[in-house]
């Protein structure tokens, strides 16, 4: 690890000019799914592309079928609790 020292105006200039992480795809479809309420689906995919999806839509609560040799996956929002 490599430590240099830098200006607070260095730091600053360079905070300014690096944007933030853009949301990632993933994210973004969890979100559309969370506010509509509706099911989607998305078609031509890779087998890495299908198991991020899967994993990120468990991690956030969705339901979901994955489909690895057609490359593509179904997601619904969550179940209504009752």
């Amino acid at each position: 690890m490599k430590i240099s020292k830098k200006s607070a105006v260095e730091v600053e200039k360079e905070y300014t000019e690096n944007p933030p992480r853009v949301k990632g795809q993933w994210t973004q479809i969890v979100e559309q799914v969370k506010d509509t309420g509706k099911s989607i689906e998305i078609t031509d995919l890779s087998k890495g592309q299908v198991a991020a999806a899967a994993r990120k839509f468990k991690e956030e609560g969705l339901r979901f079928r994955a489909f690895y040799n057609e490359g593509r996956i179904l997601v619904l929002p969550p179940e209504s609790e009752k």
